[in-house]
């Protein structure tokens, strides 16, 4: 199956079915950018291709399925006023952030390695946007009121996970899998009590990788199954529907740093928070 071929086809299915979005391949990110009223967004292609390849005689139903399920992000929404209450913070990689059309009036965050986090809005409907700076600006509010907001209702969304954790009487051989949160399941790496309460019942540092965006995984670093973690994260995030990073961090805690590879060394990244 030919790359380009398998993206203009998927390209003609959205463009048929939603006649109000411009439809472009990418092929350099194999991925097809949406844009319209309301729209600017990027659909990777490799996870559906990934199928299509293990499941030929499925290829039209995986296709159908595909259109069907980007409905709602091809859908735009009606302006709606700023709600505080429904601030996030959302991680993503560094190349979804580069295709946002507003990239520079968002508040971001380095989170470790490819990925950042930046100030998100959930609305209705399993639905996020990027909150440019104006629109926080308007109601009276600084860059720090809505990074302490969006901060405190992250930490508050992931606090039954803290408790969760602590109860936990046994560490599976291959660590925890967390896919409760499809848009922000990455956000507990900016959660501080949600690492700490990791590295705690782990008795020491816990390996972490986010491959796909309603994914985290994490595993004690002193498990035997350690070595094989870096391997674990690059086959789901080939797989995932929504991929998101394919790389691997490391906290203590309260510190989060990306894990080198062999080509390559990284430092300590400080969670903000934690170097005030």
């Amino acid at each position: 199956m030919e790359r380009a071929a398998f993206a203009e086809r998927i390209r003609l299915q959205l463009t048929s079915r939603y006649r109000g979005a411009n439809v472009e391949v990418d092929s350099a990110r194999f991925a097809l950018h949406v844009t319209g009223s309301g729209l600017d967004l990027m659909l990777p292609l490799a996870p559906l291709f990934h199928a299509c390849e293990r499941q030929p005689d499925r290829v039209p139903a995986l296709i159908g399925e595909y259109v069907a399920s980007v409905e709602h992000q091809l859908t735009p929404q009606p302006a709606v006023a700023l709600s505080t209450s429904r601030l996030l913070w959302c991680v993503r990689n560094d190349r979804f952030l580069g295709s946002h059309g507003r990239v520079a009036d968002l508040l971001r965050a380095p989170v470790g390695a490819d990925m950042s986090a930046f100030v998100a809005e959930e609305l209705p409907g399993s639905i996020m946007r990027g909150v440019p700076r104006d629109e926080w600006t308007s109601i009276g509010m600084s860059d720090e009121d809505t990074r302490r907001i969006a901060g405190a209702n992250t930490a508050e969304r992931f606090e039954p996970l803290v408790a969760r954790i602590a109860r936990t009487d046994r560490i599976p051989a291959d660590g925890w899998r967390v896919a409760s949160d499809p848009l922000f399941q990455g956000s507990v790496l900016m959660a501080p009590r949600v690492l700490a309460a990791l590295a705690e019942r782990a008795g020491g540092d816990v390996l972490l990788g986010v491959p796909d965006r309603g994914t985290v995984l994490a595993l004690p670093a002193a498990l035997p199954s350690a070595d094989r973690f870096q391997r674990r994260v690059l086959k789901e995030w080939r797989e995932a529907m929504n991929p998101c990073s394919r790389e691997v961090l490391i906290t203590d805690g309260q510190q989060v740093r990306a894990v080198s590879r062999r080509s390559r060394t990284s430092g300590p990244v400080v969670l903000p928070w934690l170097a005030e």
